[in-house]
């Protein structure tokens, strides 16, 4: 069977099940086709079934989603941990502000 631009990898199912159900289909395929990384050891996963996943470099099993794994938690880790230390510095600022005003409340009273 021929492949079409718009049905894709399923275009196998021919006209059956409508565009839609086969563009969604097709979404998720593209995913789950790409190289999944661990999300241990940064090596290569294998899907071993719906949501069970084995690294190839570490070999740990893990779970996680059914078709591909999210790397939006390790792409994002290094800007949570940057809010995270803004948040720091900004409550360490704010504590010193008010140490630094009860200081000179006590001074003006002595």
């Amino acid at each position: 069977m021929v492949k079409t631009k718009l049905a894709k990898s399923t275009g196998r199912f021919g006209i059956r099940y409508g565009i839609s159900v086969r563009r969604r289909v097709a979404a998720i395929e593209e995913k789950q086709r790409q190289k999944q990384k661990c999300i241990f050891c940064n090596g290569r996963a294998k899907r071993v079934s719906k949501g069970i996943w084995l690294c190839k470099k570490c070999g740990k099993k893990f779970a996680g989603h059914a078709y591909y794994l999210e790397q939006y938690i390790e792409e994002n880790k290094n800007l949570i941990n940057k809010e995270n230390k803004e948040k720091t510095k900004e409550a360490k600022t704010l504590k010193e502000e008010k140490a630094s005003k009860i200081n000179k409340a006590k001074k003006k009273k002595e």
